[in-house]
C-alpha cells in the first residue's frame, strides 16, 4: 500500500443566501447540496473526459448543488437569482451528452425531471406539446392511442427526451422518411440565460396557435437549436405528429417481460415487429454494393427506415458482454448490411409491394434476403431490431462497458468509405480500446440514410473499460483525431452539436471559418453574464487565455500531425 497520502476532493458549495433564495422556489424537498446526490451528477455516456476528472479527483467536476423545479415559472426564478448572484448553471435532462460541469465556480445543476408531462396531443393539426423531461417512449404510448405518432425513436427510446436532443440533432432510425427531430419541430418555450422567456414558431403570435414553426422576423428556432443547452432551457416543446399504423399498443415478447435475474435469457430477445410493419434485412459482398443499394432504396421511395447496423447488431442482439466479444471476434453478422423498415400507411398491399421494389434492387445490387432459407438463424438472432427501431429494446446493451466517443460525420453515403479509412487509420495510430471499437474499419459503420438519402450520418464508436482511464484516455483521443482528420480532409463536418462544442469550436477556426467569433456574437446578446454552460459552445478570449497548457498541448499535438497549424493563446 502507497505511503502517499490521498487527496481529498471537497466540491464547491453555493454561499448560504443564494441555497436558502433557492430552496425558497422550489421547497427544501427539491433542493440538494448532499455529497451522496451531487455526485450522481458528475459521470456521463459518451463524455470520456467526465470519467478522467473524476480519475484526476478534480473537485470542478462536481455540480455544487441540484435542483428540480416543477413549472416553467420555477425555472425563471431560478435563472434570475443564478443571474443576481453571478453562480454559473447548467440545464440537465437523461445525463448523456453535454452534461458535465463547465466552470471553476459553484455551479448549480437544474434537473427538468419533475417536468415529465405531456401536455397536448393535438389530433387535428397532428402535434403534440411536451414538457421538458418527456421521452420518446411517453410520447409514443401516448400519441398511439390515437393512431399517430412523432414519426420516429433514438437508439435509446426510453432515455432521449425530445427537449434535451432539440439541442443536439434526434437521429432516429426511421430518418429516411420522416428526417431527424430537428425536422420535426414546431416550437419551444424556453428560458433564456438572462431569464427572460422566448416563445418561437406560430404560438408567439395572439390566437394563432401552436401548428408552425415559424414566427415573425429571423427563424429563432433555427438560432437555438444545436446550441447544446448554452442558449437556454427548454421547458417546453412541441413536435409534428404522423399517421400510426402499428396499433394503440406495441407487441410484447411471446415469453413476457425478464426480471434482472434472467434478463440474460435468448428468448427475451424476440420481438415481432409493430402491426402493419416489416423489417428486411440484406447483406452484400462489399461496401461498394452496400451504398449502391442505400442509393436506391433510399431513391425508389419506399420504406420508412434504411440503416446499416455494423458492430451494434453485436450489442443489440447479444444477452451478455462475452457473447458480444466472441460474435464480433468471429465476424458473426454479416460484415455489409442493411436493414429496411417498411410500413403498410396507405394500403394493406403496400408492404407487399414495396418488399417487391426491395427484393429486386437487392438483386440489382449484388445483395442477398436474409430469410428462412438463407442464414434464418444470424435472422433469428436480429429479432430485437424488430421493435428497437421504435421502442428502446436491448440497445442500452452498448454501455455494458462505456459507450465514450462517437464519430458522426455527415455527407453522402459515399463518404462512408472515408469514414471506414480513417476510422482505421485512427486505430492504428491512437490504438483500440476494446475488441468492438473495429467496428466500421473492415465492416460497415453505422449508416443513417436520412431525408430519402439526400444525406446520411455514418457513426464509429469506443466501448472502453470505465475502469481503466488509461482506455478512456484512448478514447477521448480518438474523437479529437477523428475532429481534425474530418476538418483537414474537409469531410462533411460531425453531428451538429458534437462540431458546435468546445474545445472543437475555438480550436478549430477551419469551421466556418471562424465560426468561433460568431458563437461569440450569440453568447454575448444571450448570456451577457456568461451562466448558462459557461464555454460549452464557446469559450470567450479570457476564458481561452486561462485553459490549462495541457489542452492546447493535445489539440496541437494532434492538429500538427495532420499538418494543420496550431492554435496559440490569445494574447
Amino acid at each position: 500500500m502507497s505511503n502517499k497520502q490521498k487527496k481529498k476532493v471537497i466540491p464547491n458549495r453555493l454561499k448560504p443566501e443564494v441555497f436558502e433564495a433557492l430552496k425558497a422556489v422550489v421547497g427544501e424537498r427539491w433542493i440538494s447540496q448532499q455529497r451522496s446526490v451531487i455526485e450522481t451528477y458528475s459521470k456521463f455516456s459518451i463524455d470520456g473526459q467526465s470519467f478522467l476528472r473524476k480519475y484526476a479527483k478534480d473537485p470542478h467536476a462536481i455540480p455544487a448543488c441540484i435542483i428540480l423545479p416543477v413549472t416553467t415559472e420555477e425555472v425563471q426564478e431560478i435563472v434570475v437569482i443564478c443571474n443576481r448572484y453571478g453562480v454559473p448553471y447548467l440545464p440537465f435532462t437523461n445525463g448523456q451528452v453535454f452534461c458535465s460541469v463547465t466552470s471553476p465556480a459553484p455551479t448549480l445543476c437544474i434537473h427538468m425531471s419533475r417536468m415529465n408531462k405531456v401536455l397536448n396531443v393535438d389530433e387535428e393539426n397532428m402535434t403534440a406539446t411536451l414538457q421538458a423531461y418527456v421521452d420518446y417512449a411517453q410520447l409514443q404510448a401516448e400519441a398511439m392511442q390515437k393512431g399517430l405518432w412523432n414519426g420516429g425513436a433514438p437508439l435509446a427510446t426510453s432515455l432521449c427526451k425530445l427537449s434535451s436532443q432539440f439541442s443536439f440533432a434526434g437521429l432516429w432510425q426511421t430518418d429516411l422518411k420522416y428526417g431527424q427531430l430537428n425536422r420535426n419541430l414546431i416550437s419551444v418555450l424556453m428560458v433564456l440565460p438572462d431569464g427572460e422567456l422566448l416563445e418561437v414558431g406560430s404560438r408567439c403570435l395572439p390566437h394563432a396557435g401552436d401548428f408552425w414553426e415559424y414566427g415573425p422576423g429571423p427563424d429563432l428556432l433555427g438560432l437555438m437549436r444545436g446550441g447544446a443547452g448554452s442558449n437556454g432551457i427548454v421547458t417546453e416543446i412541441t413536435v409534428k405528429l404522423h399517421t400510426w399504423v402499428g396499433g394503440d399498443h406495441l407487441p410484447e415478447v411471446p415469453s413476457g417481460r425478464p426480471s434482472l435475474p434472467d434478463v440474460h435469457e435468448p428468448h427475451y430477445d424476440s420481438p415481432p415487429p409493430p402491426d402493419n410493419h416489416k423489417l428486411i434485412w440484406i447483406e452484400f459482398p462489399d461496401m461498394a454494393s452496400e451504398i449502391k443499394a442505400l442509393h436506391e432504396i433510399s431513391h425508389s421511395g419506399v420504406a420508412i427506415g434504411l440503416n446499416a447496423t455494423g458492430v451494434y447488431s453485436a450489442y443489440y442482439c447479444s444477452q451478455t458482454q462475452e457473447m458480444t466479444n466472441q460474435r464480433t471476434e468471429e465476424g458473426y453478422f454479416p460484415p455489409f448490411n442493411c436493414y429496411v423498415i417498411i410500413a403498410g400507411i396507405t394500403s394493406p398491399k403496400q408492404i407487399a409491394y414495396e418488399e417487391k421494389v426491395v427484393r429486386q434492387i437487392a438483386e440489382e445490387t449484388g445483395g442477398t434476403i436474409l430469410s428462412e432459407n438463407h442464414k434464418p438463424d444470424i435472422l433469428k438472432t436480429l429479432a430485437p431490431w424488430n421493435l428497437d427501431w421504435v421502442r428502446h429494446v436491448s440497445g442500452f446493451r452498448m454501455n455494458r462497458r462505456m459507450y465514450a466517443n462517437a464519430w458522426l460525420p455527415v455527407g453522402p453515403f459515399e463518404m462512408s468509405l472515408q469514414h471506414q479509412k480513417f476510422w482505421t487509420d485512427c486505430l492504428n495510430t491512437v490504438g483500440e480500446t476494446h475488441i468492438t471499437d473495429r467496428g466500421g474499419s473492415k465492416d460497415t459503420p453505422f449508416i443513417y440514410a436520412i431525408d430519402r438519402g439526400r444525406f446520411c450520418f455514418t457513426e464509429t464508436d469506443n466501448y472502453p473499460d470505465p475502469t481503466k482511464p488509461e482506455e478512456i484516455q484512448k478514447a477521448v483521443a480518438s474523437g479529437l483525431y477523428g475532429m481534425t482528420r474530418l476538418i483537414k480532409e474537409k469531410v462533411g463536418n460531425t453531428l451538429m452539436a458534437l462540431s458546435t462544442v468546445e474545445p472543437l469550436v475555438s480550436f478549430y477556426p477551419e469551421v466556418g471559418p471562424h465560426s468561433q467569433i460568431f458563437f461569440r456574437k450569440i453568447r454575448r446578446v444571450f448570456d451577457p453574464k456568461g451562466l448558462c454552460a459557461p464555454g460549452r459552445q464557446v469559450y470567450t478570449e479570457e476564458e481561452m487565455r486561462a485553459l490549462p497548457d495541457e489542452l492546447y498541448t493535445a489539440v496541437n499535438t494532434m492538429r500538427e500531425s495532420q499538418g494543420m497549424e496550431p492554435i496559440e493563446r490569445p494574447k
